[in-house]
């Protein structure tokens, strides 16, 4: 199959699986946060940070080892899955025995049978970890996508149960666990391994080289995203850290709905040519064009109507959550922006090129946002991580510019100012619109649906008529998707 319709191919099933995935978060957020405390999401952002730690460790080594590298046999996979699962039970060892001192840290005791329990995670994560990069790594992006829906709706669906039943913080931890195993279990059937008992040092040591390199920047990406909820942990109340984590969770997704079709299939595409630099540039830049051309919009739409989607995400209780929402929400062009560079710099196999740049950044955002947090609340916090993202984006800019060479103007201004000018007319469309209905100030989730129902209508329009009005990168989207169809 050539390089083309793997991308397609692939890009159809990942586009699936995060639409579908998108929608069943949202779903499940709108609900949980109105059965759940504000407490109970500030016990979770402290157990997801420690937890976190373990999953970079897993997630993020040898499985992406094994997508990068060109010859794979089975005795790396075998090294693989044998180092994947030691520091699988390591790591759940470590956190078992350390849950005790860790409650103590936070002066909360529920932390201590909290962590022991929701560290299973890491010896499911170890195993499925390997079956799920392999798939990944035939483009068979289509099993990974149907088992990834398939474990979400039946663990957010015990989650919802447990919640209604009055179970609290372990509702959230219970689902996730129910969502692992079953992904384990169905990843393993559709990518099987020939398993051997031979310990595959030289192999496993191999793909390590790689792999450490991944491991340190997943632990500089844990430290700027889920590792700042142990630093609020000690700064603010739980229900003022629960206030951020949902925060945080809601402005994700986006970013993560365009991250995870984009980079999921760019990576290993990348690493397939890895050995041609034009075109492996030439595949960069029109992605971060096609990602600020779509980031942009969205985050000019989000901020202006960021009430109306708390009133339906969380409800009228997480009125506090607005401001520092619509603050964190302008991080979205730069965050997924270093993403992309995180996929290319890793598809030459470059790694350590960028965990200088990785750690400058999260040491700049555990200073400035834990600064900022301490003497001005959440939205002091919500600053500082904007101001930190925005640094990293100009690192980024100059890291891929020392790599591959070409211009400032290449990799920022062209791909930028096409999503800035969308961002404008975005803007004026939804001015005009408040003013027109006199909402300027009001939060009306009703006129909220219907522009948003009347700004699809008029986007199919213009696909359908006059796509060069969404600029260079969205029409050559458009024109490719067509041509398929």
């Amino acid at each position: 199959m050539s390089l083309t319709k793997k991308i397609k191919k692939a890009g159809k099933w990942q586009s699936l699986s995060v639409i579908s995935l998108n929608i069943l978060q949202l779903a499940y957020i709108a609900i949980m946060t109105r059965l759940l405390l504000k407490t109970d999401y500030g016990l979770m952002a402290v157990v997801n940070g420690i937890i976190g730690i373990g999953n970079i460790f897993i997630q993020g080594g040898m499985g992406s080892a094994l997508i990068q590298r060109q010859n794979v046999n089975n005795k790396h996979i075998n090294g693989a899955l044998q180092t994947s699962l030691l520091i699988g039970f390591v790591l759940y060892a470590l956190f078992y025995f350390t849950a005790p001192f860790i409650s103590t840290v936070y002066n909360d005791a529920r932390l201590d049978e909290l962590i022991k329990v929701a560290s299973l995670n890491l010896i499911l994560l170890s195993l499925s970890n390997i079956s799920g990069n392999l798939l990944l790594k035939n483009f068979d992006f289509k099993h990974v996508s149907l088992v990834n829906i398939t474990s979400n709706i039946i663990g957010y669906g015990l989650g919802v149960y447990l919640a209604f039943n009055g179970y609290g913080v372990w509702s959230l931890i219970i689902a996730t666990l129910l969502a692992s195993f079953i992904s384990t279990i169905v990843l393993f059937y559709f990518a099987p391994i020939k398993v051997s008992f031979k310990i595959h040092y030289r192999e496993a040591r191999e793909l390590f080289g790689f792999g450490s390199g991944m491991m340190l920047l997943s632990f500089s990406n844990f430290l700027s995203n889920k590792g700042l909820n142990l630093v609020f942990g000690k700064i603010f109340t739980q229900d003022i850290l629960g206030i951020y984590e949902r925060t945080a969770r809601v402005k994700n997704l986006p970013s993560q709905f365009l991250a995870n079709i984009i980079n999921k299939v760019m990576f290993p595409v990348m690493s397939e040519i890895q050995d041609e630099n034009e075109k492996l540039v030439k595949i960069y830049k029109f992605g971060l064009g096609l990602s600020n051309s779509l980031m942009i919009p969205t985050t000019v739409l989000l901020v202006f109507f960021s009430a109306e989607i708390v009133q339906i995400l969380m409800g009228s209780n997480w009125a506090e959550a607005v401001l520092p929402l619509q603050i964190m929400l302008l991080v979205l062009t730069f965050s997924n922006s270093g993403k992309m560079t995180d996929a290319v710099i890793r598809s030459k196999g470059l790694i350590y090129k960028n965990v200088t740049r990785k750690y400058i950044f999260t040491v700049i955002i555990i200073l400035l946002s834990g600064t900022l947090g301490y003497f001005f609340g959440i939205n002091g916090a919500a600053v500082g991580i904007v101001i930190s993202h925005f640094i990293n984006y100009l690192m980024m800019i100059v890291l891929v510019k020392n790599v591959f060479k070409g211009t400032f103007r290449e990799y920022f201004f062209q791909p930028f100012i096409a999503g800035l000018r969308l961002g404008l007319y975005l803007g004026i469309l939804i001015v005009g619109y408040k003013l027109l209905f006199n909402l300027w100030g009001k939060t009306d989730v009703t006129m909220f649906i219907v522009f948003v129902v009347g700004l699809l209508v008029l986007s199919v329009g213009i696909v359908r008529f006059r796509p060069s009005l969404f600029g260079y990168y969205l029409k050559e989207a458009i024109n490719n998707t067509i041509k398929k169809i």
